[in-house]
């Protein structure tokens, strides 16, 4: 019997009706208790402090566009092949981008090729598909620049034992629905350096001062800076809280669907055809995606029109900004050899919590009858 196994769904758990209804019951829906309960989970079990829980990540990265806004020319760099969210928001505020080229392992920025633009300049590592981008120079880039992370795939990857999201002065994380922890489209801006920590308070709150008022150092709070209203309900940070707590079991469930991806396409048979995704020596994974590279752009295709019509959903990654219709309007669209000869070839596999023993099978099934169909390879 055909199934429908679709590319993500929601984490189920009962934790998180409990709390909605908790959340709805109270008599203020913007009160900030689950807000707070989610600050202090993120603090004590993946080292994110002082953290703004945001409408989105886009509007992560928004604020931390606005707090690294200087008057002198600044330039951003950031790779092309990312969400667009990662670029509007640095575009929106005035900035200069320039795209880089990825590595064809890991499909990330390789940090060596830019620290000699450090200069008064920002660096947006994306880290990629729950791996972290090598982050060996960043040091070395942050003598000289700022560096503001977009980690919107990566609660709980780490790099060198250190949660991705701190290496930076500034960092974003998603709680998009299509990530590990869902908050419809709620985002995380976290401030590692003390000197933006105010600021941020003032653009978080549409531009005022109010959080002195809440503080008790002042008892009127008034407009000082351009800001926007970057909150969220309570209730979603009741549903956010509710998978935080359940994270490792979370985890469990998507690294059992990973293991089997990876034990099924490290086959001998298939060197020829595709690769994996691999991270860098010292990155973790938090198994939020599973990303095949295909030797060419055809078998790509094919593979996910096969397996979509057999019901298993996989997706391609994205459209390189560089060469979209937006960045070559904005003549952006300079050459990236990498990222433009493997763009076309990569596919993400589904992985979500629901996916059962008698799905993997089905999965098993569906791929063992393309590889035998379209390419006459028996596995």
């Amino acid at each position: 019997m055909k199934k429908n196994i679709l590319f993500q769904e929601p984490y189920k758990s009962n934790k998180v009706k409990k709390y909605v209804n908790q959340s709805l019951n109270s008599n203020y829906y913007t009160a900030d208790y689950f807000e707070d309960k989610c600050k202090d989970l993120l603090k004590n079990k993946f080292g994110l402090k002082n953290t703004f829980i945001t409408h989105s990540a886009t509007g992560a990265l928004e604020m931390a566009a606005l707090l690294t806004k200087e008057n002198k020319k600044q330039k951003v760099y950031l790779p092309s092949y990312t969400f667009s969210s990662t670029a509007n928001a640095f575009l929106r505020a005035g900035y200069d981008i320039e795209f880089l080229d990825i590595n064809p392992d890991d499909l990330m920025i390789n940090l060596d090729r830019v620290i000699k633009n450090a200069k008064n300049n920002i660096l947006v590592p994306v880290h990629y598909g729950g791996y972290s981008v090598d982050m060996s120079g960043y040091k070395d880039f942050k003598k000289n620049g700022t560096i503001i992370e977009d980690a919107a795939q990566g609660i709980g990857t780490t790099w060198d034992n250190k949660q991705v999201g701190l290496f930076g002065s500034l960092s974003a994380i998603s709680f998009h629905h299509t990530k590990n922890i869902q908050g419809g489209y709620a985002g995380l801006l976290t401030v590692n350096d003390s000197k933006y920590i105010e600021k941020a308070k003032f653009i978080y709150e549409r531009g005022t001062d109010r959080s002195k008022v809440i503080s008790g150092i002042k008892n009127k709070y008034e407009w000082v800076e351009i800001g926007s209203s970057f909150q969220v309900p309570d209730i979603l940070s009741a549903i956010i809280y509710a998978q935080l707590e359940d994270y490792d079991q979370i985890i469990r469930k998507r690294k059992k669907i990973h293991n089997f991806y990876s034990s099924y396409f490290s086959k001998e048979e298939l060197k020829n055809t595709l690769y994996v995704q691999k991270g860098p020596s010292l990155s973790t994974t938090n198994y939020h995606a599973f990303v095949l590279i295909f030797k060419n752009n055809t078998i790509a295709k094919k593979f996910i029109e096969f397996t979509k019509n057999e019901g298993v959903n996989c997706y391609i990654g994205y459209v390189p900004l560089h060469n979209s219709k937006k960045g070559k309007d904005l003549k952006l669209n300079s050459r990236l050899e990498i990222t433009e000869k493997l763009s076309n070839r990569i596919v993400r596999l589904p992985v979500h919590t629901n996916i059962k023993n008698e799905d993997i099978k089905y999965i098993e099934n569906t791929f063992n009858k393309f590889f035998k169909r379209m390419l006459n390879i028996s596995i």
